[in-house]
């Protein structure tokens, strides 16, 4: 993953869409935007394993051997080991960037030359890398400066910005190899899951001393499905 002079090709970047299989519209979605981006060109994989049927199969659910039932979701279990099952991935090829993608986003013109710039920009030492919006979280104003795209948030709750830590949501963001690995081998690794993703790394961040950075302004926005989670027939 050498930096200098940085050109994303399809040797040196992995692209990992989450994606829950019954959502066809949202697979349409995603090819397309895939294409319009370029981002077809280089190797993707679709995350298509741990749906909320496996996770509720064989009663595992309801016997809370994945987190207790009347605290975590069965579709917030699948999204956590759809992204776990990535940072496998991720650990099997660590010479390569790692971009990971939830199936509803929306990329900004001009996407792989500013993730480019950005990536230019990230540290030796760097864990997690957020490029998406992420709830409308920004990177505060006093802290921006002129030519700057990245910044460390860190794992630190408290901070003055960023809400709950080290994440910006889980739409758009890369991984380093040897975070991936460290969190596997840790706790957060494994079940029982206590809460969603993003709060699932909020908490791993504290506990490894996770140090992410967020890209402002963010590259990825989400919600191109916005009236989803209201509509039963695709939210069963």
């Amino acid at each position: 993953m050498e930096k200098s002079a940085l050109t994303l090709t399809p040797e040196n970047l992995r692209v990992h869409v989450i994606h829950y299989t019954p959502l066809t519209e949202r697979r349409a979605h995603m090819e397309r935007i895939l294409r319009e981006h370029k981002l077809n060109l280089f190797p993707v994989t679709w995350m298509t394993a741990h749906d909320r049927e496996e996770v509720l199969a064989g009663g595992a659910y309801v016997r809370g051997e994945w987190g207790d039932p009347d605290v975590i979701a069965a579709s917030a279990v699948s999204v956590i080991l759809k992204h776990l099952a990535v940072y496998r991935a991720v650990v099997s090829e660590p010479n390569a960037w790692h971009l990971i993608l939830e199936d509803d986003v929306l990329i900004r013109p001009g996407f792989l030359n500013d993730l480019e710039g950005c990536l230019t920009e990230l540290p030796e030492k760097w864990d997690l890398c957020f490029v998406g919006l992420g709830c409308d979280q920004h990177v505060p104003w006093w802290l921006r400066r002129a030519g700057k795209r990245m910044y460390w948030r860190g794992w630190k709750r408290g901070l003055l910005w960023g809400e709950g830590g080290c994440s910006r949501c889980m739409e758009a963001y890369l991984i380093h190899p040897d975070c991936a690995k460290r969190l596997l081998s840790s706790p957060f690794g494994h079940p029982p899951f206590h809460r969603p993703i993003d709060w699932h790394l909020n908490d791993a961040g504290v506990a490894l001393q996770i140090h992410s950075y967020w890209a402002e302004p963010p590259l990825v926005t989400q919600g191109a499905f916005e009236s989803w989670t209201k509509d039963r027939t695709l939210n069963p």
